[in-house]
């Protein structure tokens, strides 16, 4: 990991210009943990390059609440782990420093909102899945979701997907286990319902199918 420099003032995707002011960049190496539950730092951060994981953990299990995307903000006061997935890098500021900015910056707030909003929504999105839903209907609601937010339609009906998440990090995120996802997808590719292309693309055949799978409580 490389010590931490000074920030440039430099624009990030759906990043106010001159939000970055004050803030420290760090990169981060694969595997590397920036925080958990109890850690004396009080950090803001921003992701610029890479991926977080944002999960809990207990003994002998781990549960994925989100993962963090370049553009995105967070906080290391909070009870859950923050992972570097692939190498990332991130801006810093001390939670304080950052209260002070975001009082003098409203176009800030938009940012934060709509992190925290998505985090929120899948931690319920989450809690009802596991109360509610087999791990067929939650791997259906996942893709389902991931295709109409990043998928492209084609012809004939078949949307493309491209897929950044190993099959680890869909388990984790299901609340299931890598054995269990991997045999469900080769299931549906035998059943037509979708294809595999390599480990980052997906090609939904029918996306009626999954979600009729998703909708089973």
């Amino acid at each position: 990991m490389n010590a931490v420099e000074p920030a440039p003032v430099v624009s990030l995707p759906r990043i106010p210009p001159g939000m970055l002011e004050g803030f420290a960049r760090q990169e981060l190496a694969r595997g590397y943990l920036l925080s958990t539950p109890g850690d004396a730092r009080d950090q803001v951060l921003i992701v610029d390059q890479g991926r977080l994981r944002v999960y809990l953990a207990g003994e002998s299990r781990e549960l994925s609440l989100s993962f963090l995307e370049p553009g995105d903000i967070y906080t290391t006061h909070t009870p859950t782990y923050l992972e570097a997935v692939v190498p990332t890098t991130v801006w810093l500021m001390e939670t304080r420093r950052f209260a002070r900015k975001l009082a003098s910056d409203p176009a800030v707030t938009p940012v934060m909102m709509r992190v925290l909003g998505r985090l929120l929504v899948n931690a319920v999105n989450l809690i009802e899945d596991l109360a509610f839903r087999e791990v067929p209907a939650r791997l259906a609601r996942f893709l389902t979701g991931l295709a109409e937010r990043r998928g492209r339609p084609l012809d004939g009906g078949i949307w493309l997907v491209p897929l950044d998440l190993g099959t680890e990090d869909i388990a984790s995120l299901l609340g299931s286990t890598r054995q269990t996802v991997s045999s469900l997808l080769n299931q549906w590719e035998r059943d037509g319902i979708l294809r595999r292309q390599g480990r980052r693309v997906l090609y939904i055949h029918t996306l009626d199918s999954l979600r009729r799978l998703g909708a089973e409580i």
